[in-house]
């Protein structure tokens, strides 16, 4: 895929991925319903940033890989009575070929409660 259909193709998924709902700033305030997935306005929130490079690094572990985290494109939450899910397009870099950059669909799940993220998808969108 050329460089500059790589580019379209990531910022169409981008504008598609936050077509829906009412801006989030990553931490509950109580105004989205249980369920509903609702765009991250603030990507820069450090939490919101721990639970992306956690993705990265848990997928890592499971698929013996050597991803970089590069940045976080977009990103949702949906409040569960169970925790907090995230949905985010995350842009890595290969590790071992530095020269590589990939970009991903990743959702975590964390528990507050109980302290513990868990990785429930890591998905390639460009390859």
């Amino acid at each position: 895929m050329a460089l500059g259909q790589y580019q379209f193709f990531l910022l169409l998924s981008a504008a598609l991925f936050l077509l829906t709902g009412v801006f989030a700033d990553g931490e509950s305030d109580g105004s989205a319903d249980t369920g509903d997935w609702t765009p991250i306005k603030n990507l820069k929130n450090p939490h919101v940033h721990e639970i992306a490079e956690f993705a990265v690094t848990a997928y890592n572990y499971w698929a013996r890989k050597h991803l970089k985290f590069d940045s976080i494109v977009c990103g949702e939450i949906q409040w569960l009575s169970r925790g907090t899910n995230y949905r985010f397009v995350i842009a890595t870099i290969d590790g071992e070929n530095l020269t590589i950059t990939n970009s991903y669909v990743a959702r975590v799940l964390e528990n507050i409660e109980m302290g513990a993220k868990t990785l429930e998808a890591f998905t390639p969108i460009n390859e």
